[in-house]
Order: structure tokens, then C-alpha cells, then sequence
């Protein structure tokens, strides 16, 4: 029985496993094999890098690159001296990475050059030439160096040079209770909201999530989802390095390429979305006899995710989970041991340190097992979003609780079912998408009058993004959806554009859209 961590940041929690076992395997990537001992060497020194560089306690700095070692080891750096760590979205065009930068107050910025089809660099020191983001005062690239900016072994060299000069920093001292992340994360506004998480509710929730996961030290952990998405940073990575298990990392997912790496590694654990776990399953190199490592895991949320994880992939003692990136990434999950029926019926339970309440919507009076209402999550969740009170006044309520917007049931059991999402926030392939900014996106084309956008339930991504335009002259749905694609990330791209005249969009009696109705008619177009 593995000790729950108490009081502890990630970083003091690797430090700890290298101490009792350096030579076992923290990281797999590629070719590489990173002992836990090695990753906190590493870790140390970048670290100092950053102390070096002036960053101090409560600073925040980011971090863009794809799922790899470095990216680990900077987001430990971070929390050794309790810099707070805001992952950039690899997805991100140039607007969007400016207002991040800018709204989170980053003063630096470690970078990969390129990464997939993405110029970094090109967007990162036009961002800073253009001074759209004042508080940036450091940009550090990985990969091929760029003229002007330090390269990334140029400022590891920094941490060596300060531990040769004997400079000495207390990881312990960083307060648990001070914010490890902030994730950003769409919601019913048209910003993006920054989720503040803290060192406490990343490793205490991460451990309780991971051993309902049955997560051990002889695990190795595939992680499919970016590091930068709630499922990545608050969930695979705690739970596995709480475990003194190993992470299996994957730069870019790729159903062919994740087949190969869970072959050859022996992967045990599977982190993976349900758009993920379908593309694994059709791809012509799948077999059952390749991935039969797999043994526990993440089947998600949903009936049709829970069976290509569950029944078709064969991972039977993977477990449904329910949660928010504000709930630390879940607030119940299921149990490994428990029954396919009870696994496919029901989404967990409430995981130790967390408090599941089902409430009416209307009233806030707390309704009885069964009673489908409004569910609210207490114990590990944020504290609020980053410099948005208003939103943060919303969501929190005065006893703690934490509004989800979400609409389920507990039974006698205490079994969680997840029912609908009360809240307009569209969750397709795991990651939520605000439809406020992707209306906006498309009144900026000049062939758009208005726009409205709904999420339509999809038995495998969970929803999808579709958009209905009025159009002020001709205009077809590709040219609409590249329009989106230039702009914005590819996940914010609309599945399908409806053509309709203000005339022909329905309205509510108070004269909003009726957006129930639209979603009906966009269910009855695609089915037809």
C-alpha cells in the first residue's frame, strides 16, 4: 500500500521516489530511458536555469512544446521553486498564444522552434517585437536556434554554472497550498477562462485518482492526450509519479505510431480519449494481440467510449471517471475491479477528498438518490479563475461547493451517472470549446451576418461543433470552416455549417435563438 502524499509538489514527490529508487524508469520516450534519479538531475538544474533567470515564487512562465521529457522536467523545474506553470496549447494560432501570454502575465516562455506544421518561433518573437505581452521578459527555444533569443542548452548551461557556484535551492519551502498551474480552459464566455490549481489538490487528487486506477510502481503509463490538457497534467502525470510508476510519452498522438509504442515499450496503462481509442481501433496495423499489455486505465465518460476502451480495445480493468479541469481533472471515478455492467451504467464515485452533491437547479435544495439535478463537486477544485471574479463568483459557491453546470444522478451507492451538460460549452474530442468565440470567429468573415453554434451528442468525439450562419451574400460551408482553421485551433473548427436566413432561425418567446430547437434540427439534417 502506497502512502497517500500529503502537503507535498510534484517536484518534492519525484525527488522522493529518486532517492528510494534513482535507476527505475520515471520517463520512455522514443529511444530514451529516464530513471527517476536522472529526471530529477534534470530537473534540478532547470530549476536553477530559472532561479538564474529571475524567476521567483508566484512568477508564472509557460511552456509549448509536444509530449516529451522536457516538457516534464520544465513543469517540475517550475514547481521547485514555485513558479506557476500556465501549458500552452500546442493547437494555438499566433492571436491566441499573444492573449494567453498576455492575460496569464508570463515573464517566460520555454519554446520548441517547431512543433508538427507550427512555426513557434515566428509567433513568439513577433509577439515580442510587437510588445502585445509586456510582462514577457525571456523567450527560450528548443530545437533550431533563433536569432536574438537564448537557445535551450544555452540556459540549461545556466543551471550548471549556479550549481558549480554552489547556489542551492529548497523545493520544500515552495507552500502547497500556491498555484502549481493555470489551465486555460473554454467556457460559455468568449475568453478563455484560467483555471488556478495548487501543488496540494495536483498531488493529493492525482494519487486518490490513480490508485482507483490501480496504478503501481511496475506500471507503465501510454499518455495519448497533450501534457497541456487537464487529462495530461493534472491526472496521467500525478497519478503516475505518485505511484513511482513509468510515462510512456508519445510527441504527437498517432494511432499507427501509439500502436507501435505500446507494442514495444509493454505499456500497461492507457490514457486516451474516445476519438483516440476509435482511430487505435480502425487503424490497419490494430490488433488486440498488440496493445494486450493494456490493462487498466482511463475508458472515460460516455456508453460509446466506455466500449471502444472497455469491450473493443479489451482493457477491462480501465474505469470510468467524471470530472472538470477545475475538479483537478476528476472528481469520481470508477473502480478497477468493478463489473462491466456497473462500469458501463455509472461514472465513478467521489474520490477521497472530494465531495459529489446533487442539487435542484432552480432551488439549490439537495435532492435524494436517483433525483436527476444539478451536480456540485467540493474538496479538490480551484480556487477560482485567474483575474475573473465575476466568473469565479459563479462557479464557487459560499460553502465551497463548486457549480459544474452538469446535470446527473447518484444512486444508493453512491455511483455517480453523468447525465447532460447543463452549461453551453461544447466538449468535442476532450477538449471544451467555447461556441461564444467560435460565433465570433465566424461574424468576421464579410459574407456572415450572424452565427450561432450548438453541441450535438457524438457517440465518439462526445459533441459536435455545428454552426449556423446567416449568410449576407453566397458563401460555402468549406470556405467557412477554413476561415475558422486560419484563426483559430483546429479543434475550434465547426463539423458542420448550416446555411439559414435570420427569417428562418428559431426564437424563443423573449426573442433569444431557441438553440434547443437547432440542435434538433442539425440531430434531424445529419440523420437524414
Amino acid at each position: 500500500m502506497i502512502a497517500p502524499p500529503k502537503g507535498k509538489t510534484l517536484a518534492t514527490v519525484v525527488a522522493e521516489k529518486a532517492t528510494a529508487n534513482p535507476a527505475h524508469p520515471a520517463i520512455l520516450y522514443g529511444e530514451e530511458v529516464i530513471g527517476y534519479g536522472a529526471l530529477r538531475d534534470m530537473v534540478e538544474l532547470r530549476a536553477l536555469a530559472l532561479d538564474a533567470s529571475g524567476i521567483r515564487a508566484g512568477d508564472r512562465i509557460g511552456i509549448l512544446i509536444g509530449n516529451e521529457p522536457e516538457w516534464v522536467a520544465m513543469a517540475l523545474a517550475a514547481a521547485a521553486v514555485g513558479a506557476t506553470l500556465a501549458p500552452l496549447n500546442t493547437w494555438y494560432k499566433a492571436g491566441e498564444l499573444a492573449w494567453t501570454i498576455r492575460h496569464c502575465g508570463l515573464s517566460l516562455v520555454v519554446a520548441a522552434s517547431r512543433f508538427l506544421n507550427a512555426d513557434f518561433a515566428a509567433m513568439l518573437t513577433e509577439i515580442d517585437r510587437e510588445g502585445s505581452a509586456p510582462s514577457l521578459r525571456k523567450l527560450v527555444f528548443l530545437g533550431d536556434a533563433v536569432p536574438g533569443y537564448e537557445r535551450h542548452d544555452a540556459f540549461v548551461d545556466r543551471g550548471r554554472a549556479a550549481k558549480a557556484a554552489g547556489v542551492m535551492l529548497d523545493p520544500e519551502a515552495v507552500d502547497p497550498d500556491s498555484p502549481a498551474y493555470v489551465l486555460y480552459t473554454s467556457g460559455s464566455t468568449a475568453e478563455p477562462k484560467g483555471v488556478l490549481l495548487n501543488h496540494r489538490g495536483v498531488v493529493e487528487n492525482g494519487f486518490e485518482l490513480g490508485q482507483r486506477r490501480a496504478i503501481g510502481p511496475q506500471d507503465r503509463t501510454w499518455l495519448g492526450t497533450p501534457l497541456f490538457y487537464a487529462l495530461g497534467a493534472t491526472n496521467a502525470l500525478p497519478a503516475t509519479f505518485t505511484a513511482g510508476a513509468t510515462l510512456v510519452l508519445q510527441g504527437a498522438f498517432e494511432a499507427g505510431a501509439a500502436i507501435d509504442i505500446i507494442e514495444r515499450t509493454g505499456a500497461t496503462v492507457y490514457y486516451g480519449t474516445g476519438n483516440m481509442s476509435r482511430a487505435i481501433i480502425d487503424h490497419p496495423a490494430f490488433t488486440r494481440a498488440r496493445i494486450a499489455t493494456l490493462k487498466k486505465g482511463n475508458a472515460g465518460l460516455g456508453a460509446e467510449y466506455k466500449r471502444l476502451t472497455l469491450v473493443e480495445m479489451g482493457i477491462e480493468q480501465a474505469v470510468p471517471a467524471y470530472g472538470l479541469t477545475e475538479t483537478y481533472g476528476n472528481a469520481a471515478v470508477g473502480r478497477f475491479d468493478d463489473p462491466l455492467e456497473v462500469k458501463m451504467a455509472t461514472d465513478g464515485a467521489a474520490l477521497p477528498g472530494q465531495e459529489i452533491r446533487i442539487v435542484d437547479p432552480e432551488s439549490g435544495a439537495p435532492l435524494a438518490a436517483g433525483e436527476l439535478g444539478l451536480i456540485l463537486v467540493r474538496g479538490n477544485v480551484t480556487s477560482g479563475y485567474l483575474d475573473n471574479p465575476e466568473e469565479t463568483g459563479k462557479a464557487l459557491r459560499p460553502d465551497g461547493f463548486f457549480d459544474t453546470g452538469d446535470l446527473g444522478t447518484l444512486d444508493g451507492e453512491g455511483r455517480l451517472r453523468f447525465h447532460s451538460r447543463l452549461k453551453e460549452v461544447i466538449k468535442s474530442g476532450g477538449i471544451n470549446v467555447s461556441p461564444v468565440e467560435v460565433e465570433q470567429l465566424l461574424t468576421t468573415h464579410p459574407d456572415v451576418r450572424d452565427a450561432h453554434v450548438v453541441g450535438l451528442d457524438d457517440p465518439v468525439r462526445g459533441q459536435l461543433i455545428v454552426a449556423f450562419v446567416d449568410p449576407l451574400r453566397p458563401v460555402d460551408e468549406a470556405a467557412l470552416k477554413a476561415f475558422v482553421k486560419e484563426r483559430a485551433a483546429a479543434f475550434k473548427v465547426p463539423h458542420h455549417v448550416f446555411l439559414r436566413s435570420e427569417a428562418q432561425l428559431p426564437r424563443l418567446a423573449t426573442g433569444k435563438i431557441a438553440k434547443a430547437r437547432l440542435k434538433q434540427e442539425a440531430a434531424e439534417m445529419l440523420a437524414s
